[in-house]
């Protein structure tokens, strides 16, 4: 039987192209004075100082951001829109407009997909057609998926090594908070284009995460399970 695919309606698409598009050049330039309330948005002083099981897969002197947000939903309503994650899978959840301006041709469905509901250790995610996957490092079903590799960088690499995962805490039986945690390892060399580059990723990631705390909470919310 196929599956019904809804996506993004083009109301939707419309008004969160323009909060896109307010936000960002007002995030990027004022992020050395913002980044002390965004770099841990939501997120308990508790939670961002607790180990993770995605930490394991960066080295142990990293610069880690969280993110968090309250949900109205089961743990596993929210599963269920997580496991999905990804290019030519369930979208990203987050403004399309910036990421199709970023050469990825993703669409957001807003429905479930069966055939994307289960994934396996090492499984690779697209984020973009030209870039290679994120492999899962670490997994538990209804309660986190890590992407990441241990060791994933060699010694005379200019790019730091990266986890990114997210977290599913429940708080009763209708009710969690979902988590989105990076850890980047300190620069081993260092450019002036690296940290340009650097320096414009931080915010921006700030701001495709938090639309997608937001969309995926709007998403479960509106699933009663």
């Amino acid at each position: 039987m196929k599956t019904d695919i809804i996506y993004r309606s083009i109301y939707r698409f419309i008004w969160e192209r323009i909060e896109g598009l307010i936000l960002l050049p007002l995030i990027v330039p004022s992020w050395p004075l913002s980044k002390r309330w965004f770099n841990n948005w939501g997120a308990t002083t508790l939670e961002c100082s607790k180990v993770w099981p995605g930490d394991i897969l960066t080295p142990t002197e990293v610069t880690t951001f969280t993110r968090a947000i309250d949900i109205n939903a089961s743990t596993n309503t929210v599963w269920k829109w997580i496991v999905q994650f990804g290019l030519y899978r369930g979208g990203f959840y987050s403004y399309e407009l910036l990421e199709r301006l970023a050469g990825i041709p993703v669409k957001n469905i807003e429905s479930i997909l069966p055939e994307y509901q289960s994934l396996e250790l090492e499984e690779k995610i697209k984020l973009h057609p030209k870039e290679p996957g994120l492999p899962v490092g670490a997994l538990s079903e209804g309660k986190h998926l890590c992407f990441g590799q241990l060791n994933a960088n060699s010694e005379d690499t200019l790019d730091p090594q990266k986890s990114w995962s997210i977290y599913i805490e429940s708080l009763g039986k209708n009710s969690c908070r979902l988590l989105l945690r990076s850890c980047i390892e300190k620069p081993r060399k260092t450019t002036i284009r690296k940290q340009l580059s650097l320096a414009l990723e931080t915010p921006i990631d700030f701001l495709m995460e938090q639309r997608m705390l937001r969309t995926i909470r709007r998403l479960a919310e509106s699933v009663k399970s």
